[in-house]
C-alpha cells in the first residue's frame, strides 16, 4: 500500500469504528524517520564556531548523531552541533572537516548528507 492508501484505510477505520460507538482507539503505524532539512556547508572565520542543524520528522523519540569524517562525535546527540573553534588544519589547509547526522527512530536510521567545514579569514 502507499502511504496515501494507509492513511485512507485507518481514516475510514477510524471513522467506522467511532460511528459505531465501538469506543475503539486505532493508533497509527509509526512513520519512518526523514530528513526534511540537510545540513549546510560553511565558511568559518578561523576563531569562530560553525553550528550546523538538522530538521528531521518521524515517530518519535528520534535519536541523532553526529559524525565528523565518518568518526561519530562524543555527546554530538541533538539536532544541532556546535563545533570548537576553528583552525587551520595540521598541513594548512583550510578544508576542516565533514559532518553528517544519522538521525535514528524505531522504524529506521536515515543519514543526511555531509556538510563541509572550511576556514575563512579571521
Amino acid at each position: 500500500m502507499t502511504k496515501l492508501q494507509n492513511v485512507a484505510a485507518f481514516a475510514l477505520a477510524t471513522l467506522l469504528l467511532t460511528g459505531c460507538g465501538g469506543g475503539v482507539t486505532i493508533t497509527p503505524p509509526p512513520q519512518a524517520a526523514a530528513i526534511t532539512v540537510q545540513p549546510l556547508s560553511q565558511t568559518v572565520p578561523i576563531g569562530e564556531t560553525a553550528t550546523f542543524t538538522v530538521t528531521a520528522t518521524g515517530t518519535a523519540p528520534i535519536s541523532y548523531q553526529w559524525s565528523d569524517n565518518g568518526v561519530e562525535i562524543e555527546g554530538a546527540n541533538s539536532a544541532t552541533y556546535t563545533t570548537t573553534p576553528v583552525s587551520l588544519a595540521a598541513n594548512g589547509s583550510t578544508s576542516i572537516g565533514s559532518f553528517d547526522v544519522t538521525v535514528s527512530n524505531s522504524v529506521n536510521p536515515v543519514t543526511s548528507k555531509t556538510a563541509t567545514l572550511t576556514a575563512g579569514p579571521r
